[in-house]
């Protein structure tokens, strides 16, 4: 008895792992995949296929990393693009100087922590809305670079730039190979530390979370502080491949592909659920989907059209999916309790 119920409860951990939002995102990037390969076999089989589809869509990956985290309190942060501007500004113009990029780099990326220290600031302590704040900062920090920079374009940017979205190892893309490391920082950092637990509570309850000792107010500023180094970090993989060039209105709307993707990957808007492995997931999707619409023929416009779909979609199936999930679990503990009172 003991034994069939020690097999039942593995069946119903197996049941609900394969029900996970992470597992559907699964199931629709190998459709999404074999479609392709279904329509254009040719294409999909030639060598360099694979890598120049991940390659498309990881130029803006650090930011979902960061975005997942600001997701997660139940905020949001639209400055990232344009903090992310604001680095490759800084770390061009210390290059055009004569500054070794041991410095410039270093320099571009505590720009941006500086950038998202005040939008933590403000949300945080003056107790602004994300939202409003960073649409604020956002149009600040890009008229700056506007205004510095004017029509000219900045070309002097350190090799390891291409080389980080261009390159393969192992026939592996290089850019790939360091998301997926960094996703793994930030597995251990939501779910393996109190810093993510305190993440959950605020995203489910902030005045919860304050009442209970966490200081909230600092939370909500690392938090920020982080998303400003990640859109600093994307910097490297956005110059590197446009080529080494950049321009205040380099990644122009590119907030809006990266909420997509951290609300498809099931970071709920309302805070306090999800986690990293379905915003990486959906990071593959969106790189998949971005390739074929352009085997498609689709532009820029309509992609962004897509996009936006694809946000509804994400935001309305995010929030009923725990009620779905639930349901399905309350069915299988039905199931369950028949089976042993037969």
């Amino acid at each position: 008895m003991i034994a069939g119920k020690k097999m039942l409860t593995k069946k119903q951990k197996a049941g609900r792992f394969l029900i996970r939002w992470e597992m559907l995102l699964m199931y629709l990037l190998i459709v999404l995949n074999l479609v392709l390969l279904i329509m254009r076999p040719d294409l999909y089989l030639k060598p360099g296929t694979l890598a120049s589809m991940i390659q498309s869509g990881l130029n803006i990956c650090p930011m979902v990393l960061g975005m997942s985290l600001i997701m997660m309190m139940g905020d949001v942060d639209v400055s990232c693009t344009a903090n992310m501007v604001v680095c490759a500004y800084a770390t061009g113009k210390l290059m055009e100087g004569g500054i070794p990029p041991a410095i410039a780099v270093p320099a571009g990326l505590a720009a941006c922590i500086v950038l998202g220290a005040v939008n933590g600031f403000l949300v945080a302590y003056m107790g602004m809305p994300a939202v409003i704040t960073t649409i604020a900062t956002s149009l600040l920090y890009r008229g700056m670079v506007r205004v510095a920079l004017g029509t000219n374009v900045l070309r002097v940017f350190p090799d390891f730039y291409s080389t980080v979205m261009w390159e393969e190892a192992a026939g592996i893309p290089v850019c790939m190979i360091l998301y997926l490391l960094m996703a793994a920082v930030f597995v251990v950092i939501l779910h393996k530390s109190r810093y993510g637990r305190a993440l959950y509570m605020i995203g489910n309850n902030a005045t919860t979370a304050e009442y209970s000792g966490m200081n909230v107010r600092k939370i909500k500023m690392i938090t920020f502080m982080i998303m400003g180094f990640m859109s600093g970090l994307a910097s490297i993989f956005y110059i590197g491949r446009l080529g080494g060039g950049a321009q205040s209105a380099t990644g122009n709307g590119e907030e809006m592909t990266v909420i997509a993707i951290t609300a498809l990957g099931g970071v709920s808007a309302a805070g306090g659920s999800g986690g990293i492995y379905g915003p990486v997931i959906a990071t593959f999707i969106m790189a998949v989907l971005k390739y074929s619409l352009s085997l498609l023929g689709m532009d820029d416009n309509g992609r962004k059209i897509f996009i936006g779909i694809i946000l509804i979609v994400a935001v309305i199936v995010t929030s009923t999916e725990r009620g779905i999930i639930d349901d399905l679990k309350e069915n299988m503990r039905k199931k369950r309790q028949a089976r042993y009172k037969n």
